[in-house]
């Protein structure tokens, strides 16, 4: 099957201090967010990028969204909707359009390389964590004005802030030139019911507060049921379509494109492969007949505590990571999905590795980026 893909990966931004002795970094990491972090001076820092003068990606209209790379938060504007300021939780890396993941995840780490260079003189580093790990809440200061409570009404985007300014994760980006726009709605459907059965292998967000959390993925349970798991962009969209599932395409380029956005940020190269490779696998699976309009609050919250430790999640991860590999039978991406079987099998997902360094280094995040 003829496909394209490309990633979103959300980085929060961290400071290093040297090395303590042993190659630990004990307690020595500092977790920047909304809290610290300064829109104008970053925003002068990333500005002039890669990509301002590819025509294939989708800009806002406030001239932050403008290259490969930009600025993640919650947007402010004053009582006439002036933009004044954003409220930053970290950077987002995007990949041109590529024809296939591999392509995609060595842009995506070439670009994390020319992003890291342009961190350094600020003394900021790029970490990987699928929730904030220091917060207790995300609370909007100054309250909405008036005029952002209007334009937060019709536009979902900004819907739950306060869970989207805490969590980061990729976005899985795949187009199938041969399908129609009922296929591609029916395969949206699909991952939006599978979606609790394939996010554990993704979990990263062990940690809220300050303390570890009770569970693999507090992002997961609290963001996957609030916000779609999986969006695209067609037109027109079928009658019946749900309207924050199907968007229209905002550029041609977007015709077609189906997001994957319920994952926690994965923790390497291979795992983002991996986790690419199940999505494009779902995507394909015609064995596949579960379909949902709306992700399940009881089956992510329940995968959000336990992961495999629950025999249904466990199994349906079992199930869906078996159909993907049929689905991909004879293609490359096949292999990929390796790293998901061992663990499936251990019963671990990459939070307890978080968890075992966190227990040698007091990090709550991985530094260093995609290895």
């Amino acid at each position: 099957m003829l496909y394209s893909a490309g990633f979103e990966f959300e980085y929060a931004l961290v400071t290093e201090s040297p090395d303590v002795g042993a190659g630990t970094f004990r307690d020595t990491g500092v977790f920047h967010d909304f809290g610290d972090l300064d829109f104008d001076t970053l925003q002068r820092a990333l500005a002039d990028g890669s990509g301002t003068t590819d025509d294939n990606l989708v800009r806002g209209d406030l001239g932050i969204k403008s290259g490969y790379w930009y600025l993640e938060g919650d947007e402010r504007f004053d009582v006439d909707g002036t933009f004044t300021s954003m409220l930053v939780k970290g950077v987002e890396i995007r990949t041109p359009i590529c024809s296939s993941t591999t392509e995609a995840a060595d842009r995506l780490i070439d670009l994390q390389d020319d992003l890291s260079k342009r961190l350094a003189p600020l003394g900021l580093h790029l970490g990987i964590v699928g929730f904030n790990p220091v917060r207790e809440a995300y609370v909007l200061e100054p309250p909405l004005n008036e005029w952002e409570q209007k334009m937060r009404a019709e536009h979902r985007e900004y819907d739950h802030a306060e869970v989207s300014n805490l969590s980061y994760g990729p976005d899985i980006n795949l187009s199938f030139p041969d399908l129609s726009a009922e296929q591609v709605v029916e395969v949206t459907r699909r991952l939006t019911y599978y979606s609790p059965f394939m996010v554990p292998f993704s979990f990263s967000s062990p940690f809220h507060a300050g303390r570890v959390w009770r569970g693999p993925s507090k992002r997961t349970y609290e963001r996957t049921w609030r916000r779609v798991a999986a969006r695209c962009f067609v037109a027109p969209a079928p009658a019946d379509a749900e309207p924050t599932m199907v968007h229209p395409p905002r550029i041609p380029q977007e015709e077609g494109r189906i997001e994957f956005k319920a994952f926690d940020a994965f923790l390497s190269r291979d795992l983002l492969l991996a986790g690419a490779a199940l999505t494009l696998g779902v995507c394909l699976a015609e064995d596949l007949p579960g379909l949902a309009d709306r992700p399940s609050r009881d089956l992510h919250q329940r995968s959000a505590n336990d992961a495999f430790a629950d025999p249904e999640i466990a199994a349906g991860a079992r199930d869906v990571l078996a159909a993907a590999r049929r689905a991909l039978a004879g293609m490359p991406e096949a292999g990929h999905l390796d790293p998901l079987d061992r663990l499936l099998d251990a019963g671990r997902t990459p939070a307890d590795s978080l968890l075992d360094a966190y227990s040698r280094t007091g990090l709550m995040y991985l530094p260093e980026g995609l290895r």
